[in-house]
């Protein structure tokens, strides 16, 4: 969270890539570290530096506004022909946390959970914390494959062919780059659920716009109902916009899947979190501190968790691990 002339605004570097688009958003040369941006923004307008860091493909919002942003959009492209007993196959194009959070998810309702990642650019929280990566992938099957070589793209076109559900969490461009339409694949395949998690929606100049779930939360206006109810711009939670819209999407998918309707289901990190905020004044500002004051009466007598997690999947298996045996199977299936 950054102070600027005008206001506030988020700012995540989460890719390395990230770290060279700064100078151009700045017009200066490359800040040594985070509190360097700080004090280089300081000047600068907030609206300045939102309309250039989303040219530039960085992940910045404004946090002293909110935008109308849909939390889901749904449009159905037909039903199955018949009903559906047998386990679904879900194929999981996503990174991080929201979309693996809906095939976890998935994965514990009884879905086949196939994770798909590029050889080039395998899912970034690979090289986070390994208990983490854990958590949302333990239990998938993990296909890897070169998404710049032809075989691959037919490789990836056979997998989606026999996907029940489908999970990506890329502006759309990432995947009409390499010839994937989810439009396509829904015309051909009735009862198909195409579930699209994005920062912003999937379109317009909305649809090429980068987010996580930090900025994203932030541009749905939690952060200035923090403001209002605790004095200062902060953030609320982890990537708190995340694991919000996985749970949304997770249901959203079962749903469409039980009752046998197929379409695309694309769900907004902004939207779904500003519509977190709106449901029944949950979390209105005035209930934000009431509760926060509840839950801290209720941590204080306690010196360890509050309560016990859940017990781990297993331990996620590495890049491209099942490829023999998914890809053979695959052929079988065809």
């Amino acid at each position: 969270m950054l102070p600027v002339r005008d206001g506030w605004i988020a700012l995540s570097l989460a890719r390395e890539e990230d770290w060279a688009a700064v100078p151009a958003w700045l017009c200066a040369g490359l800040p040594a570290n985070r509190k360097a941006i700080g004090g280089a923004v300081r000047e600068l307008s907030a609206d300045g530096l939102v309309a250039r860091g989303r040219l530039l493909g960085l992940a910045v919002a404004r946090a002293d506004g909110t935008r109308a942003v849909p939390a889901w959009r749904g449009q159905a492209t037909g039903t199955a022909g018949q009903m559906r007993e047998r386990t679904p196959v879900v194929i999981d194009l996503s990174s991080l946390w929201a979309g693996p959070l809906t095939g976890a998810l998935l994965r514990m309702a009884g879905a086949e959970v196939i994770k798909v990642e590029g050889i080039a650019r395998a899912d970034g929280a690979r090289a986070g914390h390994g208990g983490f990566f854990d958590w949302l992938n333990g239990g998938k099957r993990f296909v890897a494959l070169d998404f710049s070589d032809a075989q691959g793209r037919a490789a990836l076109r056979a997998l989606l062919r026999q996907a029940d559900i489908v999970i990506e969490g890329s502006r759309p461009r990432a995947l009409r780059q390499i010839g994937v339409l989810a439009e396509e694949f829904l015309a051909r395949q009735p009862g198909l659920v195409w579930v699209s998690l994005t920062a912003y929606g999937r379109d317009g100049d909305e649809g090429n716009w980068v987010g996580f779930g930090d900025d994203a939360a932030v541009a749905a206006g939690l952060s200035r109902c923090m403001a209002d109810t605790y004095g200062q711009m902060m953030f609320a939670g982890d990537a708190i916009a995340d694991p919000l819209t996985g749970l949304h999407a997770a249901a959203a998918a079962w749903s469409a899947w039980r009752q046998r309707a197929g379409g695309l289901i694309s769900l907004s990190l902004a939207g779904v979190a500003a519509r977190a905020m709106e449901l029944g004044g949950v979390l209105t500002c005035d209930a934000l501190a009431a509760r926060a004051e509840r839950w801290a009466r209720m941590a204080a007598p306690w010196r360890e968790r509050p309560y016990k997690l859940p017990v781990t999947p297993g331990a996620a298996r590495r890049l491209g691990a099942d490829n023999s045996a998914v890809l053979s199977e695959l052929g079988a299936r065809c």
